[in-house]
């Protein structure tokens, strides 16, 4: 059996479960919560308004302008007794927790007149007339009639209205006082929250049954039959097992006829891979064989010519990822000239160093055969363009350096500006016309300059490689950071001087990956 099957610990049927549990038990909370408060608020609001017309009724009974002498007095009568007795049949009528007549002090504290009979005999629930009463936490306003919810650890949830009685002359007087509980609602509740509750899990556990039937039947049933042919295809099984064994008519099945498609094109694929990844490996090696062979066809044995002290020469190629068309070469013409070229051609890969070789074969040869370095570029730029309709070209710079008298004639084809230094001196930029590269036209005509070099003087080539290396921000090194790094280190050697500068790129490139040949040659005179 494969690992892979093993590690099914929790399969989906069963996290389906648990979520719709999970989703069940908090929509039951949710809902009982919301109706337990709806309800509370529904019954609270009916009982303020009953005990509100209920003090209202009260009311009527007492006369303003005689209920008010009792607390002063302090003693009773008959009618006193009758509006006790009027208040006990309210009380009775419209089964009240408490109706009591009461005059305000301030705004917490009232003086008690009179009270209904009470069911207990608890005398701490019974005014008496005379005695003072505090309302915790409620704040009384006696210009209006008002309904207030009370909650007491002693007495429970209530609800509390208040009318207030003015005597024949308008001068508030008493309040009449009504008071319901409101426990048996609490006790209501809390029987419904239970059922509730118990409601919920019955029909909870009736859908998670019919969900688990569901869901083996439809679900998991044919997720752990496609998953099983999966693993078995893994496990270099055939194709057999997809062939379309799972009939839901739904996305299950899609999914299985995905599979089973998507199996058969990983065979196909699989079987001609061997095919393709011998071919790029044969590609590969071949490509492997032509880097090896552009590097052999570039002078690379230093000292180049260790038996003349006239002039110190070194280049150098780091070539990229790909075989590219960059290249250098130098080579004596006579014993008194010596020839210097650095080129770029244009693309990547064999296409590209196949056009190097001939590129560079012709430059050697026209200049070896005594032309000067314009007659060079203008006989090889028309024999670069016949034939050339893959459209390509080179940019190049050739010089000739007449060794004895230090005299450098020189021309270029749209290449790269070189830098010079005169001894003791700064670098700075060679001054070459602006031409068209070669194989870009027939019959373009370039032009040759001169520059005479001193014993100490250095020539710079380069190609773009060096100006336009990248940093992982997609910048560029630049022509101005190059020269700024020649002069950095302009007391150098050639081979020296090439190091930092290729040192410089490095540090500026923080570890990007190289797109291009870097491509640079160094001449010094001595």
């Amino acid at each position: 059996m494969p690992e892979s099957k093993k590690r099914i610990r929790r399969p989906i049927g069963l996290k389906m479960t648990l979520l719709f549990v999970l989703f069940a038990l908090l929509f039951c909370l949710a809902l009982g919560f919301f109706s337990y408060r709806a309800s509370w608020e529904a019954y609270t609001d009916t009982y303020a308004r009953k005990a509100l017309q209920v003090a209202h009724s009260a009311a009527l009974f007492v006369d303003g302008d005689r209920i008010g002498t009792y607390l002063e007095s302090m003693e009773t009568d008959d009618y006193y007794d009758e509006l006790l007795e009027t208040l006990n049949s309210i009380k009775r009528e419209f089964d009240l927790m408490y109706l009591y007549i009461f005059k305000p002090e301030d705004e917490t504290n009232i003086i008690a007149i009179m009270e209904a009979e009470l069911e207990s005999d608890d005398p701490k629930t019974l005014f008496e007339l005379g005695e003072k009463y505090t309302y915790d936490g409620v704040v009384l306003d006696y210009d209006e009639a008002k309904k207030i919810i009370l909650h007491d650890e002693h007495y429970g949830s209530a609800v509390f209205a208040y009318v207030p009685v003015y005597s024949s002359s308008g001068e508030l007087t008493a309040m009449v006082g009504a008071e319901v509980s409101l426990a048996w609602v609490r006790e209501m509740q809390a029987d419904f929250f239970k059922t509730m509750i118990i409601l919920s899990c019955v029909i909870t556990i009736l859908m998670v049954a019919g969900l688990m039937l569901v869901s083996r039947r439809m679900i998991s049933k044919p997720l752990k039959r496609l998953t099983g042919d999966a693993l078995s295809f893994a496990s270099g099984d055939s194709l057999s097992t997809f062939e379309n064994n799972i009939k839901t008519g739904d996305e299950i099945q899609a999914l299985s006829e995905a599979f089973g498609k998507m199996a058969c094109d990983l065979a196909e694929y699989i079987d001609n891979l061997q095919t393709v990844t011998a071919e790029r490996e044969r590609i590969g090696a071949e490509l492997d064989v032509a880097t090896k062979i552009q590097a052999s066809m570039l002078p690379c044995i230093f000292p180049a010519y260790p038996e003349r002290d006239e002039f110190d020469i070194y280049a150098d190629m780091i070539p990229a990822k790909e075989v590219g068309g960059d290249f250098y070469d130098f080579f004596l013409i006579d014993d008194n000239t010596l020839a210097v070229v650095i080129a770029d051609v244009s693309g990547k890969g064999v296409p590209a160093a196949l056009f190097m070789v001939i590129a560079k074969t012709l430059l050697k040869n026209n200049a070896q055969a005594g032309k000067s370095p314009k007659e060079v570029f203008d006989t090889v730029n028309n024999m670069l363009c016949e034939n050339n309709e893959a459209n390509m070209f080179v940019t190049a710079f050739m010089g000739y350096l007449d060794i004895a008298s230090g005299k450098l004639s020189y021309v270029s084809a749209g290449h790269e500006p070189p830098l010079i230094m005169p001894a003791g001196g700064d670098y700075d930029w060679l001054p070459v016309t602006p031409a068209l590269v070669l194989a870009g036209m027939d019959d373009v005509q370039y032009t040759q300059g001169e520059v005479m070099l001193q014993p100490g003087d250095v020539l710079f080539l380069y190609t773009d490689g060096v100006t336009e290396a990248m940093n992982t921000e997609r910048k560029q090194f630049t022509s101005r950071r190059l020269l700024d790094a020649a002069n950095k280190h302009k007391d150098r050697p050639p081979k020296e001087l090439l190091a930092a500068i290729k040192q410089e790129i490095d540090l500026f490139a923080e570890g990007a990956e190289q797109f291009d040949d870097i491509t640079m040659l160094a001449l010094k005179t001595a």
